[in-house]
This record gives structure tokens, sequence and C-alpha cells, in this order.
């Protein structure tokens, strides 16, 4: 996702606000207005042999402009439907894209799709792997808030590892398959959940 979060600022007042360096995960919470990315993802044991997950996703707080595109892996996201709107003046599916017009103050979009996001390894492990995250403008970023949630089959799956961690303790309830990672970072993001598969004795 790319746009100009500041339209009518002074364009050095914006250059100055933009972090150039690398991933920086925050440990003190933002602005509760700023921009939030929540991905809801569900493993399904197809899943495990095909790669692709349910995904359900909402933007919140999306910056005011007049055009911003949601720009995906075209290999790796099929099945995009938008779900709800607001204070968004036209959306509409472009093949991996999402092109949103007249984007208003307090806006926000949810969409639901499939991701090929799951990548099954040859030692038996699973990956799931999203990003980049990211809330860029022109050659830096500014601060943002991704939350992951993830629904996986307990019986099938036990989680290994986690990249990177957040700040705060992750949220995991392994008897009911349910992970919640949650952080504000600023920079390029990609975010990794390594299962292996679940061992009975």
């Amino acid at each position: 996702m790319s746009a100009d979060p500041f339209p009518e600022d002074d364009p050095f007042d914006r250059i100055e606000a933009v972090n150039e360096g690398e991933l920086e995960i925050l440990s003190t919470p933002q602005a509760a207005d700023l921009y939030h990315h929540e991905n809801h993802i569900q493993i399904t044991t197809t899943s495990l042999y095909d790669g692709w997950v349910k995904m359900e996703q909402c933007h919140h707080h999306l910056d005011p402009v007049s055009l911003l595109e949601i720009v995906y892996h075209p290999q790796r996201i099929r099945n995009i439907h938008i779900i709800s709107n607001q204070n968004i003046g036209s959306s509409r599916v472009m093949g991996p894209n999402v092109e949103l017009r007249d984007i208003q103050a307090d806006a926000r979009l949810c969409l639901k799709a499939e991701s090929r996001a799951l990548h099954i390894q040859d030692n038996g492990r699973f990956i799931l792997r999203n990003g980049p995250y990211m809330r860029r403008f022109l050659d830096g970023y500014y601060p943002m808030r991704l939350t992951v949630a993830i629904d996986y089959p307990p019986d099938a799956l036990h989680l290994h590892s986690v990249r990177p961690k957040p700040p705060k303790q992750l949220k995991h309830t392994p008897k009911q398959g349910k992970i919640r990672w949650d952080a504000w970072f600023q920079g390029r993001l990609y975010t990794e959940f390594e299962f292996t598969k679940q061992e009975y004795h």
C-alpha cells in the first residue's frame, strides 16, 4: 500500500516524519487514530496440502488521499471480495489489487480472500509467511499497527516459533488453536509462524 499520508502538509515536514531506516518494532503505542492493519487467517486441514489459507482483512484509519492501491502478490492471492467500506468514495477489485478512491477521514475497508501463505517444508514443517506490511511514502515509512489473528487445527499442528516477536507477550491458546500477534512498527515487516506436525504420545 502506498499513499501520501499528509497531502496538505509542508513537504519538508512530511519527509522529516518518515522513518528511512530498517524495520523497527515500537515498544510504545502510537496515536489510536493511525493506520491499523488487521489480518485474520484460518489454516484448514486442506491448507496442509495445498498451502492456501482463508483470510479476512480490515484496514482501519486509512490515510485520506484521492487514490490508493492495496497490492497483493498475483500468484499468492485469489477470490478477493470486498466485505464493507466506510468513508471511501469507491472501491473495486482489479485482479490481485484493490483500488480505493476519494478516501476521507476515519476510513475503513474490510475484505476477504484466499492467500497461498502456508509454505510446506521438506522437513515436514509449515511456515505461515505474510508481508511485507508497510505504510510507505517516497523512500521511507510511517508507523502503523499490525494485528494478526490465526486459527489453526490444534490436532494437526503445533506452534514452534514466531518471527519477529511482538514487544508484549504473544497470546496463544494451543488447545483452541488460536494465536494473536499485535504490535506497532515502522519499516517493512514480514511475519513468520512456524508449525510442526502434532505428535501424540
